[in-house]
């Protein structure tokens, strides 16, 4: 068993939701607002409606 006052760490997830007509997927975290983005990149592009992970 693990102890209570063990530290927790919390690794999000991410939305990997792909571009349109692209092999680059959004690093965003999970449920995030506004447009996807790819942080390396720095291309976004809009959400369409009724996404789902």
């Amino acid at each position: 068993m693990i102890d209570p006052e063990t530290p927790r760490t919390h690794i999000p997830s991410l939305c990997w939701i792909e571009r349109p007509d692209d092999v680059l997927r959004c690093t965003e975290h999970d449920g995030h607002d506004g447009d996807h983005y790819h942080c390396h990149s720095h291309a976004s592009w809009p959400r369409e409606a009724g996404e789902t992970q």
